[in-house]
């Protein structure tokens, strides 16, 4: 299976709205909707991934609590299952780079994870990689939430 990873823009609201749909029938409370998934936050560059429909977004945003050049990478990230046996989220990581690059000389990623429900099995899942480090866990936009570094390596 062939998949194509693009940024995604406000003209593909309605390709956004039809995944948000599949993602609401499966669960995904944080996808479940634009407003939910907060599609129209301008400071949000979106990339998705694509077979014969989108099957995977995530997006990208500047996170200032963390420092001047950092951002938040794999937001609201979601794939639709049995698309891959990977984690097309990461197959995203490049366009975010590239994004980021625009903003500043030395990006440095962060992802962040609910310490609750299927965030937290994320969490524990990217533990076991050498790519990120645990920083802290903190109230993020009202949630607790595990705060990890990731190492990309440019």
């Amino acid at each position: 299976m062939t998949c194509v990873t693009r940024y995604l823009w406000k003209s593909d609201a309605t390709l956004v709205s039809d995944f948000c749909q599949k993602c609401s029938d499966l669960g995904y409370e944080n996808n479940s909707s634009l407003k939910a998934m907060k599609w129209d936050w301008d400071e949000v560059q979106w990339v998705g991934t694509f077979t014969d429909e989108l099957v995977s977004l995530s997006g990208i945003h500047a996170f200032p609590e963390m420092g001047s050049n950092a951002f938040r990478v794999m937001f609201r990230g979601a794939s639709l299952p049995g698309i891959s046996g990977k984690f097309l989220n990461f197959k995203q990581i490049p366009l975010k780079v590239e994004w980021a690059l625009l903003k500043c000389d030395e990006p440095v990623f962060y992802v962040t994870f609910n310490t609750t429900g299927r965030s937290k099995r994320m969490g524990n899942a990217i533990a076991r990689r050498n790519d990120f480090t645990y920083i802290k866990t903190m109230n993020y936009f009202y949630v607790e939430q595990e705060i990890w570094k990731y190492d990309y390596q440019f």
